[in-house]
């Protein structure tokens, strides 16, 4: 393999950046290189929260394109998409946000409608869209309703106040229940006998019906026959109507009494209706649990704060995401194998957290030097020696665009780092720069990573191409990776002993 010089790598190293630079700065300004695959189509929405540039497109679970734009189209945010050319979206397919996951991204979902339906050809407008209800709306409608319940409470401070009112309520409901159990013991008595009528009731009727001509006969003639008996003995009759009169005097003083004793009753009535009066009143003035609950304005703030703090707390676990990683790179010169393990915590899209254990062979370094003389000829010679050694990386990333800044501790030493996607982020180019020691020049790392799987992925490159301690190395490896909800299914599918 051919050696280098440093000056000859930093040459080489200068170039490629330059090269990398010119392409971000023609993604970045929006020139485009080539063709873009697939077509566009709009959907609008009253909002779009949660909602990210870049997000995924999905058909029944499938991606099938990209959000390219989100712009503000009057009152209402406009998506362009970028499907891609394969797709057919039919034009009765219905839009909606929705949550890859617990812990997933916000995506946007088309759901088929018939299979005949038209196709929707570039640029046209997806009509049917399904909005969900937002915790902003329900704490509106609560907050609605706790004044609906603060006027029924004053209203029936106007009706039950005072402590007549309290004791006026509770005689009244200590006489229900007392009115109650005593009608319960009454039909529990009589059970038999209301049965009895009821079947003789339902063979009347029947009979009536069966049998409704003939009686109408029947009382026809005990009709005439009544007449006839009421004018042979219309004396005796009489006599029978004064007996009835007497009766009739008889029944009017009972109904007298009755009367006094609802009289009696009346203001024990009335002083039940005082005492509910009474309790309506001091929950109107904020007295006791229920006057604070309803009359407290702290507490309708508080329910607002509690319910704002959990309506933004779903919304940030809603977007956060979880990636295990594991990659091993085999180093040609040294012919060792380094190892990382990853777990990379993602809060946003254009954000996220890494952190590393590296398994590196040449990780432990020692430099000897050895002077030997012969034959009056004094020579110097370094010897380097590498150990196994794990070293630990904790970095911060933000991207723009294409384009991933990084910086942090890698492989325990200052550093800063960059990555730059391309083709749906199946290929990265990235670049490393950290342990800044002048004895041994930085360490410089550029390689390439290419995504040929969902899980798995091919990387090479060139490791501490300036060093002078003769490290650099090429390197050639691959890996692989999981996300929250692949560790979900991997995890649920182990057997669990019993």
């Amino acid at each position: 393999m051919i050696k280098l010089t440093s000056e000859a790598k930093v040459g080489l190293f200068v170039i490629l950046g330059i090269l990398l630079l010119v392409y971000m700065s023609l993604k970045v300004g929006g020139i485009r290189i080539g063709k873009s695959e697939g077509y566009e189509l709009f959907v609008r929405f009253d909002s779009v929260a949660g909602l990210d540039k870049d997000s995924s497109v999905r058909v029944a679970g499938v991606e099938v394109g990209r959000v390219k734009r989100i712009t503000l189209d009057g009152n209402k945010a406009k998506l362009t998409l970028m499907v891609k050319k394969d797709a057919r979206i039919g034009a009765d397919f219905v839009a909606v946000l929705t949550t890859h996951g617990v812990l997933g991204e916000r995506y946007l979902e088309l759901i088929p409608g018939s299979p005949n339906a038209p196709l929707l050809e570039p640029g046209d407008t997806i009509t049917r869209t399904q909005q969900y209800i937002d915790l902003e709306k329900f704490i509106t409608i609560l907050g609605d309703a706790a004044a609906d319940i603060k006027e029924v409470s004053r209203s029936l401070a106007g009706v039950f106040g005072g402590v007549a009112g309290e004791r006026t309520l509770r005689d009244i409901v200590v006489n229900l229940g007392e009115l109650t159990r005593r009608m319960n013991r009454i039909v529990a008595a009589n059970e038999e006998r209301i049965g009895r009528t009821l079947g003789n009731f339902e063979i009347f009727s029947r009979l009536l019906r069966e049998e409704g001509p003939g009686v109408v006969d029947g009382l026809r003639n005990i009709t005439d026959e009544f007449n006839s008996f009421i004018a042979e003995n219309r004396g005796s009759l009489e006599g029978s109507i004064h007996s009835f009169e007497r009766a009739s005097l008889k029944l009017e003083e009972t109904m007298d009494t009755v009367n006094k004793m609802v009289m009696n009753i009346e203001p024990k009535i009335e002083e039940s209706f005082s005492r509910v009066t009474s309790i309506a009143d001091k929950i109107d003035k904020g007295e006791g649990t229920l006057g604070k609950l309803v009359n407290d304005p702290t507490t309708h703030e508080n329910i607002n704060k509690a319910l704002t703090g959990f309506n933004s707390t779903i919304g940030r676990i809603e977007s956060f995401k979880t990636f295990l990683s594991y990659r091993a790179e085999y180093m040609t010169e040294v012919e060792e194998t380094k190892s990382y393990f990853s777990l990379k915590l993602q809060p946003k899209a254009d954000r996220y957290y890494l952190i590393e254990v590296i398994d590196d062979p040449t990780g432990a370094r020692s430099v000897e030097t050895k002077v030997t003389t012969t034959g009056g000829t004094t020579t110097t010679v370094k010897e380097v020696t590498t150990t196994d050694d794990f070293k630990f990386s904790a970095q911060i990333a933000r991207r723009f665009g294409g384009l991933t800044l990084r910086g942090g501790l890698l492989e325990s030493t200052g550093g800063v780092g960059m990555d730059y996607q391309l083709w749906d982020d199946n290929i990265k180019i990235s670049f490393d720069a950290f342990d800044f020691d002048q004895s041994r020049n930085p360490h410089l790392k550029a390689g390439l990573t290419y995504n040929f799987a969902k899980f798995f992925f091919l990387s090479g490159g060139y490791d501490d191409f300036v060093s002078k301690v003769d490290l650099e190395s090429y390197y050639v490896g691959g890996g692989f990776t999981l996300e929250d909800d692949d560790i979900k299914y991997i995890l649920g599918s182990v057997p669990i002993p019993r």
